[in-house]
């Protein structure tokens, strides 16, 4: 499956969870959706990074005895949480996720 078709899936399931969210007037309006978005990003990135700090914590420096494995799913999930917020984030802007990430991929093979 394409990240088109699944941009598509995101968009359609948060359309008919949250229709209200979807109701976009204007530019301000999109930029409210555009920052609630971002910031939830935002928070299950953070969530992620949160998981694999204490991990570190435990494994490098010997603060408790956490192991990735112990806690590798709920990596997972939050990662799974970010991919879904890009996703509608995608779907929010009528963004070519594949088409963008290709064409940033070719920018980073020049840039390093």
């Amino acid at each position: 499956m394409d990240l088109k078709k699944l941009v598509e899936i995101q968009t359609e399931f948060s359309r008919r969870k949250f229709p209200r969210f979807w109701e976009i007037g204007d530019e301000r309006d999109l930029a409210l959706r555009l920052e609630y978005l971002t910031n939830a990003l935002a928070g299950e990135v953070g969530e992620a990074a949160n998981l694999v700090k204490k991990v570190v914590r435990s494994t490098v420096y010997g603060h408790g005895d956490l192991r990735l494995e112990d806690v590798r799913r709920d990596v997972e999930e939050e990662i799974t949480d970010v991919f879904i917020y890009v996703l509608t984030i995608a779907g929010l802007l009528g963004m070519d996720l594949e088409k963008a990430y290709f064409e940033k991929l070719e920018k980073n093979e020049r840039r390093f």
